[in-house]
C-alpha cells in the first residue's frame, strides 16, 4: 500500500514528520484524502502536553479543523455521501445516546475527538488532519462543502460552527451592539458571522501587535476596533454606544484573565457574556462577582459546536455567504510545518497571520 506522511505532536514540546502505511477504511467507516487543516491555538497547548480535550494522547497526529474528500468508503459504511465528496469533518465523534447527544450539546459524556483522542497505537494511527490522510470511524458527523472555493479557506468551516453555537446560546439578534475581545482567527470568524447576522455595533478590541487583524476586522464589517494597550476601551465603547454599551461581549483572548473583569464592565445591564477564550486554568484576579449580579448579566461558556451548527456552517459556506478570502490567512505545506507552528505562535518576526493553516498536496 502507499505511503502517506503526517505531522506528528508528542506532547513535550516535539514534533516531527512521519510515514505511515495508508490505511483501508476502518469497519463501517471512511478513509479521507485531507486537503487541508486548519491550525488552532489550541494546538500549541498539545504540543506542550496540555489537555483541554477529554481523552487527549500523546504521541498523535493533531489537527481538528479538517477538510477533505471522501477516498474509500468500507463495505459496510451506511453513509450516502459518495466517494470523491468535498467534506467538513465533525472533530468530535458523539455516541449518539447520552443525555448531551440526545439535547444536542457539544460535549458528548462518551465522545473522542479527531486530533486529539485517537493515538499513533491506535489502528494505523492516521486520526487527525496533520496527516494526508485519516481514518474516519463509522458514525463521523460529515457535512458536504462547495468545490468553487479552496479547501484551505473552508477550514473556516470548524471556527464558525463553533460561533454559530454560542451566538444561538446567547441569543445574538439584529441591531444589538457585540464586543468582542481578541482579532484572532476565531474572533474574527465571530465578527464576521455577526455582520452576517445583522448585528448593530461591531467592537473589536486587542493589543498594539494585532495591526494586521484589527484591518481584517474593520474589512470583515467591524465598526471599531480598540489598541487596549493606548485606549480605554470603556471610553471608547460608551462613546461608540453613546453610553449604552455592550449587549453581547466573547471574550476570545488567548491567555490572558483580564478580559474576563474587563468583559462585566463592557456589558450592559441584563447583558450577556460569552467567555470562549482559553486561559490554560488560570484562576482570574480581579473579578468582583456582585457586578454580574447587580447588573443582571447572562454568563455563557463556549465550549464547541453542535451538529446542528457544523451543518449550518456547511451552509453558509455553501451558499458564499462569509468571506472566506479575508479570513484565510497563511498557508504552509507540511514540509513548512516548523514555520507553520511559528507562525501560529507569532514567533516570526516581522511577520503576522490572521489565520494559520495546512494543506496537503496530491498527485491524483
Amino acid at each position: 500500500m502507499s505511503e502517506v506522511r503526517a505531522g506528528v505532536f508528542f506532547g513535550n514540546g516535539k514534533f516531527d514528520l512521519q510515514r505511515f502505511t495508508r490505511p483501508s477504511p476502518p469497519p463501517g467507516g471512511m478513509l479521507l484524502q485531507v486537503e487541508a487543516v486548519g491550525m488552532c491555538g489550541s494546538d500549541l497547548a498539545q504540543l506542550d502536553g496540555v489537555a483541554h480535550v477529554p481523552g487527549e494522547t500523546s504521541p498523535v497526529v493533531p489537527g481538528h479543523e479538517i477538510v477533505g474528500r471522501i477516498f474509500a468508503k468500507a463495505d459496510d459504511c451506511e453513509s450516502p455521501m459518495a466517494v470523491g465528496t468535498r467534506v467538513a469533518v465533525d472533530q468530535v465523534l458523539r455516541c449518539g445516546r447520552c443525555s448531551a447527544c440526545q439535547a444536542q450539546r457539544p460535549h458528548c459524556e462518551n465522545m473522542r475527538v479527531y486530533g486529539y483522542g485517537f493515538g499513533l497505537d491506535e489502528g494505523a494511527g492516521l486520526w487527525g488532519g496533520y496527516g494526508e490522510y485519516m481514518a474516519l470511524k463509522a458514525g463521523t458527523h460529515l457535512a458536504p462543502l462547495p468545490e468553487n472555493i479552496p479547501a484551505a479557506e473552508l477550514t473556516l468551516f470548524e471556527p464558525l460552527s463553533s460561533a454559530i453555537n454560542w451566538f444561538d446560546k446567547t441569543g445574538l439578534v439584529p441591531g444589538e451592539t457585540i464586543v468582542i475581545q481578541g482579532p484572532g482567527h476565531m474572533g474574527l470568524t465571530l465578527t464576521a458571522l455577526a455582520r452576517t447576522m445583522g448585528a448593530g455595533k461591531i467592537v473589536v478590541t486587542g493589543m498594539g501587535s494585532d495591526r494586521l487583524r484589527f484591518e481584517a476586522a474593520l474589512a470583515l464589517g467591524a465598526d471599531a476596533v480598540v489598541d487596549i494597550e493606548d485606549k480605554d476601551v470603556r471610553e471608547e465603547l460608551a462613546a461608540v454606544t453613546h453610553g449604552a454599551m455592550a449587549d453581547v461581549v466573547v471574550d476570545m483572548a488567548p491567555g490572558s484573565t483580564a478580559t474576563i473583569p474587563l468583559a462585566v464592565e463592557l456589558a450592559r445591564p441584563g447583558g450577556r457574556i460569552l467567555l470562549a477564550g482559553l486561559k490554560h486554568f488560570a484562576e482570574v484576579e480581579g473579578l468582583v462577582s456582585d457586578l454580574i449580579v447587580l447588573k443582571d448579566l447572562s454568563v455563557f461558556g463556549g465550549a464547541g459546536m453542535t451538529p446542528a451548527s457544523h451543518r449550518r456552517a456547511a451552509e453558509l459556506l455553501m451558499a458564499g455567504q462569509l468571506p472566506t478570502d479575508v479570513l484565510r490567512g497563511e498557508v504552509y505545506t507540511l514540509d513548512q510545518l516548523d514555520l507553520a507552528l511559528d507562525m501560529l505562535a507569532r514567533k516570526v518576526p516581522g511577520k503576522d497571520a490572521v489565520r494559520v493553516g495546512l494543506v496537503h498536496q496530491h498527485d491524483n
